[in-house]
């Protein structure tokens, strides 16, 4: 870690900001415009209890704007009222370009680059020195609420750049065959947003290390800019964001099909003979017509299925018997995991037989990659057709204390219909000819950020720049215990399984446990400031995605990393709706991407 030789304010409180802007500049400002820059999400604020606080630097990038902002209006049409009024804000960085930005009702559907590319672009415009310029001024699409008039073509052309970043994001539909179920704080939504941030400090040529990739949409929207490294200490995260970049193709895809769909049917047959009987009765009641009957039907069926650890040996099929001698040898013919454990909780139990048939066709895969391809398609799969209470596998759709109303049986019917084999087809075909339209293969390397730093030290030594992008968790809460079965299909280890949800035992090491599962918020935000300045010592840009209603205090972290750390921080914001585990309505909340530029790195920071 570095010591800092003279350290800086991180942050200074925003109703004291003139006094700020007085000390450093001699520019002709009117202080009143950074309160309309806060207001419309172009200045990011803090709250430290009642305060708000603003970021130095983030002032600083502003002051230029601030002393060409031309309000075209009365200024009281921009203060306290401007999001009620209907004319919009009109601002003028330079001679011959006007952005314009409309009033933000609640019926505007506003993309969320806006807050990322307004900012760069006004930042961008007043930098310009020189400038040739058309005698026709251009009107121009912007991102809403915005849109831009100019004469000059060096704005024409950074636009352009601009939103041929964010086509590239959007038009990208991988991540919506891998992002099925809600994935521990998808970014899927603001993946522009982040691509358009990044850019400002990161050139084409540059290399994004997704330090912590989830469900892989960031880094698949990384790899339509730049190189793109993912790492995770769950592997179904890495696989999940290999699928999401480049290097595979429709026709390898259906080659890999035309391999192990008749092993996976071959091995259905064999492990379909165990469970004839049960299989008879499930199939009368997915054809059954919906009712109480129906339903009380299919509760004395699941009642009489037995699973692991508790059922005992009941129409030819005993679970205990099954695992334990799979718990000797892994491999043993035929595979069975998902029947013992799973059947009748999560999936249903012809779907279960699939599962396992596919999972063994893919172990007699030799290519390593196709293997990979092949489990991507097969996680999205589970995480589409499982049913699971609150979109994740920490507790199954009823429970003892929870029993299913007719509304959850229909859906349950309904998914369960569904055949696991042509879903998985369907899916890795469509991630297959997405592959195709991606710039690059993205690198993966699986295991703990501490694991993962040294292995970069080594691969990125000749790279350019390179940046590495880290939304680690915003609260204690174990995405482990809510993806078990997405994990275990990967590992496929037969583990222990503990309550109603037949989780992995973290005691015995056989579930990921993280460092930021604590009650202790000091700890938590230590965890943070750790990775941050254990990216900034080898000289490499850090940019730290948050929420206003993480666990840790952003203020908090980010004086600390300035604190000990040479280096500068500069931030983005844009409001955002986080749709929490448990089944809770989606809750408004402000997301932050903080950047850190170590201080011997020059960059557009500088202004």
């Amino acid at each position: 870690m570095l010591s800092r030789k003279v350290k800086q304010p991180g942050f200074v409180q925003f109703d004291k900001y003139s006094d700020y802007f007085t000390n450093r500049s001699e520019l002709d400002i009117d202080f009143a415009n950074a309160r309309i820059l806060a207001d419309i999400g172009l200045l990011p604020l803090y709250k430290v209890g009642e305060k708000e606080v603003v970021l130095v630097n983030d002032l600083d990038s502003i002051i230029p704007i601030l002393s060409k902002m031309s309000l075209l209006y009365d200024t009281s049409l921009f203060a306290d009222s401007f999001l009620s009024k209907g004319g919009p804000l009109k601002i003028s960085p330079r001679k011959g370009t006007m952005v314009d930005i409309l009033p933000m009702s609640s019926r505007m559907q506003i993309d969320p680059v806006f807050y990322a590319a307004a900012r760069n672009l006004m930042t961008f415009i007043c930098k310009l020195v020189d400038d040739s310029e058309t005698e026709n001024t251009t009107s121009l699409d912007y991102f809403l609420p915005g849109r831009v008039s100019t004469s000059s073509d060096q704005v024409r052309r950074y636009i352009e750049r601009q939103k041929r970043r964010a086509d590239l994001t959007y038009l990208s539909h991988a991540s919506q065959f891998a992002n099925t179920a809600y994935y521990m704080g998808s970014k899927r939504m603001l993946r522009a947003f982040l691509v358009e941030a990044i850019a400002e400090v990161l050139p084409d040529d540059g290399t994004v290390v997704d330090l912590m990739c989830g469900s892989g949409a960031a880094s698949g929207a990384f790899n339509k800019v730049w190189n793109t490294i993912a790492s995770d200490a769950q592997e179904f995260c890495t696989t999940l964001a290999l699928v999401q970049g480049g290097g595979f193709s429709a026709g390898q895809a259906q080659k890999l099909l035309d391999l192990i769909l008749p092993i996976a049917r071959d091995h259905a047959n064999i492990l379909r003979g165990k469970l004839l009987y049960f299989l008879q009765w499930e199939d009368r009641i997915l054809h059954g017509d919906t009712g109480a009957k129906l339903l009380s039907e299919y509760e004395r069926f699941v009642m009489s299925f037995p699973t692991y650890p508790h059922g005992t040996a009941h129409g030819g099929w005993d679970p205990l018997q099954e695992v334990a001698m799979r718990k000797k040898d892994i491999h043993l013919y035929p595979y069975c995991l998902f029947v013992a454990y799973y059947a009748n909780l999560y999936f249903g139990l012809r779907q279960s037989v699939e599962i396992d048939s596919l999972r063994y066709a893919l172990d007699q895969v030799k290519d390593a990659v196709e293997k990979q391809w092949g489990m991507g398609a097969l996680i999205a799969t589970l995480s589409s057709l499982g049913t699971t209470y609150a979109g994740h596998f920490a507790q199954p759709v009823a429970t003892s204390t929870r029993p299913l109303s007719l509304q959850t049986f229909s859906k349950i019917l309904e998914i369960r219909s569904f055949s696991i084999i042509h879903e998985f087809s369907v899916r890795l075909l469509s991630l297959a000819a997405e592959s195709e339209r991606s710039k690059n293969p993205i690198e993966v390397i699986p295991g703990r950020w501490s694991d993962t730093m040294p292995v970069l030290d080594k691969i990125l030594d000749n790279r350019k720049r390179t940046l590495v992008y880290l939304d680690a968790p915003y609260t204690r809460e174990e995405y482990s215990r809510y993806y078990h079965i997405l994990e275990t299909i990967v590992s496929y280890g037969y583990p222990s399984c503990i309550g109603v949800g037949k989780i992995p035992d973290k005691q015995a090491k056989e579930r990921f446990r993280s460092e930021f599962f604590t009650k202790d918020k000091a700890k938590f935000e230590a965890a943070l400031v750790k990775i941050i300045a254990e990216v900034l010592s080898r000289g490499w840009i850090c940019a730290w995605s948050y929420s206003d209603s993480g666990k840790a205090s952003i203020v908090t972290v980010v004086e600390q990393v300035l604190g000990n750390v040479d280096c500068r921080a500069r931030s983005f914001s844009v409001p955002y709706e986080h749709k929490s585990q448990g089944g809770k309505s989606p809750k408004k909340v402000i997301e932050y991407l903080v950047i850190f530029l170590p201080e011997e790195t020059k960059g557009s920071f500088d202004i």
